[in-house]
Order: structure tokens, then sequence, then C-alpha cells
């Protein structure tokens, strides 16, 4: 065992310290402090070495396999480490690049705060893409939480702190940690070392980064140091995850809501959450897909005007898209043409589409969807539903039935 002071001894001059790196330099702040972060097992120092600013990891217990984890990265018996006045031992020390930028939690505390929603929504895509990579491969993280995601000056998530990871060739070993409570499954044990250690935490900060797209006094209420919003520990029970699953029924989003509802597994493995963060990332590429032909049109492209085909998303006339057929799987009902499924079964009744829209159940709350899954009237408090005929659908709130043209407007029945 070693202390963060031995590391800071031996680092305020480290000529002749280091065996194969030459000459290394801590990097100090504006007050004369080194700057380092320092974890439960280790301790990570920005440095200069080379010409170039990186990171030196130093580890504060022993760790295995860090070779199979890092490869080259690691350098063995790299650092001659300060034990007492007279003596040390040399130790193991993980070489890498620096990543400037502050870390997820960081930033998601201070666009909550600021209520800056762009920011938030920016974020949560760009998470469940990286969650959509991490969960799909052979490997896992391990402590997968926002304190282990850096936010870098170019906007890009980057995962740091791969001690805990799994990799193929640990197959039956037992997990050397468990992970931060606040984020981990609270059956996890340590048998539970494989592929899938990431899809409770994955689907956590997922739910809770959408959450607070939603609304982010979410955060003034349920935000803290130490978490997000939910505690894992009473998650059948937590306040802030009934009230984000409650948002987005009510908002119609199927996928965040199909997303939040897994974190009530009984065990850590989420099996459908592979396909949830695809469809995530699918709905969030035609998103931006609709965002740049609007901008096209907006900007008075070389298109001419019948080569201008935009979305409902872009506020245009969309393009003639074939209507969907209504399906069922394992009690949910979704939508497929004749080659693929165009919208996975998220939904808990629904009925065919009819002039451009189809009414679907999430939850206890209606929705009129159209054939791309997109959510475009919102019947809060109805009981029932009818299809669109003629230009209007009908509703039944509180044992009246009211008819609903395609703006949201209602009218007596």
């Amino acid at each position: 065992m070693y202390t963060l002071r031995q590391y800071l001894i031996t680092l305020s001059d480290p000529c002749g310290l280091t065996r194969t790196l030459g000459e290394v330099e801590a990097c100090r702040d504006a007050s004369g402090r080194m700057c380092f972060s320092r974890g439960n097992s280790a301790v990570v120092f920005r440095i200069r070495h080379a010409g170039r600013i990186r990171s030196l990891r130093g580890y504060l217990r022993p760790q295995r396999h860090l070779r199979e984890i890092y490869g080259e990265r690691l350098l063995e018996k790299e650092l001659y480490l300060y034990t007492s006045p007279r003596s040390g031992v040399w130790v193991d020390v993980v070489l890498g690049d620096w990543i400037e930028g502050e870390n997820l939690h960081e930033t998601i505390a201070r666009a909550a705060t600021t209520r800056d929603t762009k920011r938030l929504e920016r974020l949560a895509a760009d998470f469940d893409r990286l969650a959509a990579r991490m969960v799909a491969d052979d490997r896992a993280h391990g402590d997968l939480k926002p304190e282990n995601i850096l936010v870098g000056v170019d906007g890009k998530l980057h995962p740091i702190d791969f001690d805990a990871a799994y990799l193929p060739c640990f197959a039956g070993e037992p997990s050397p940690e468990l992970g931060t409570a606040a984020y981990q499954h609270p059956a996890r044990t340590v048998a539970d070392f494989n592929d899938r250690l990431d899809d409770y935490p994955a689907a956590l900060i997922s739910t809770a980064l959408h959450a607070l797209c939603e609304d982010p006094t979410l955060w003034d209420r349920y935000g803290n140091p130490d978490s997000l919003l939910y505690d894992p520990h009473h998650i059948a029970t937590d306040p802030a995850l009934r009230e984000s699953i409650a948002r987005f029924e009510a908002t119609g989003r199927a996928v965040q809501y199909r997303i939040a509802r897994l974190l009530f597994a009984p065990h850590p493995e989420l099996p459908d959450l592979r396909g949830l963060l695809d469809e995530a990332v699918r709905r969030e590429d035609r998103r931006e897909e609709a965002l740049r032909a609007d901008t096209q049109v907006a900007g008075h492209t070389d298109l001419t005007p019948g080569e201008m085909v935009s979305t409902p998303e872009a506020g245009g006339v969309s393009a003639e898209i074939p209507e969907p057929e209504l399906f069922v799987e394992h009690g949910r009902w979704g939508f497929r043409s004749p080659e693929r499924v165009v919208i996975p079964p998220l939904y808990d009744n629904g009925f065919d589409f009819t002039e451009g829209l189809a009414a679907v159940l999430l939850g206890h709350t209606w929705h009129f969807i159209d054939p791309q899954g997109h959510t475009r009237l919102s019947c809060i408090g109805c009981e029932a539903v009818k299809p669109f005929r003629g230009g209007r659908a009908r509703i039944l709130r509180n044992g009246r039935w009211y008819e609903l043209d395609p703006s949201g407007r209602e009218f007596d029945f």
C-alpha cells in the first residue's frame, strides 16, 4: 500500500527517479500545487514529458491484469517511489494522453443549474452513442460513472480509469471490485464479471440525462455530489425515478421510458438495453439529418424547389412514407414494413396508421405518432382514443368524447 504523500514527494523532484522515461516534470497550477486527481486505488498526475502534456497514473494498492488492460502504456517498475526519506521501491505506472476538460458529472451539474437544455440534450445524445458502443462489444469498463468520463475541450466524451475492466481473457475470474455503489445494481457481486457490467450504469446515466433534458429542475431537488438523481439501493421507491418515468410517459418518449423501467430489473444484466440504445442513436441520427436538411433549405442551397424534401421536424412537407403495419412481440406493440422493423415494439397497445398517424399507449397515456416514431400528439388524461378518420380522431376524457384534429385542437362531439 502506498500513499498520495509518497507520490507527491517523489514527483516534486523526479530527476533520476524514472527507469526509462527520462526527464519528467509534474505540472502545477497557478498556486503552485501539483495537478492531480485521486481515486480509490490510483492517483493521476498531469506531467510534461518529451515536449508533451501527458498523464501519469500511479497506484495506491496492488492491481491485477494491468498489462492486459493497458498494454504498452503500462511501464513496469518505472518510478522510484520514496517510502521513507532514505529508501523506496520501484512501482508500476501507466503513461497516457492528457485529456483537457472536466468530468461528465461537473458538466451535467453546471448545465442543469444554468438550465442549459441544449447542452444537456447534446450530452444525452453523445452519452447514448458512447453507451451503445460500450454495451455492444465483448468487454466492459467495470466502474462506469460520470466521474470516469471526461468531457474534452473538443466536446467529445472520453472514458477513463479502466482498472476494473473486463476483457474476454478474464472469463471465469471474480471481479476485482464492485464499482461505485451510486451507479451499480445493488445485486452485483464479485461473481458478476462479464461483458454486461456496464448495462446498469449506462441505463441509469442515460435516464438521468434525458430526464434533466425534460426538466433541469430535477437537479435542484435530487442532484448531489455523489450521484446524479437516483439511488440504486432504493430504486423501487426512488421519487426522482418515478418522476422521470412519469415525464417520459407524458411526453411520449418511448425509448427513454423503456430504458428507465429497466432500472427496476432484479439483476445487473439488462438484455433489452442494447436494442433500446441503438434505437435512441438511430432516432438522434434522423433528427440531426432533418436539422441539416432544414438548414440547407433555409440557407438557399443549390437545390431546386422540386428537389427540396424536408421532414416533419423541419416544419416542411414530408416525403411520402409508406405506413408500416402494427405487430406485437413479447406483449409490446410496434410497426414494421415487409422489409424491416420500422418502430420497435415499445408500446403497451396501439392502432394501425390512418391518415399518417397511429394511436399508441405508453404506460397509461395515449399518443399519436408518425411513421418514423415521432410523437405528434399526446392525449394526457384520456381513457381511450380512436384513430383518425376524415381528419379527426376521437378521445375519451372524464367519460366524455371529444374530437381532435392533427394540430391538437379539440372539438365537442
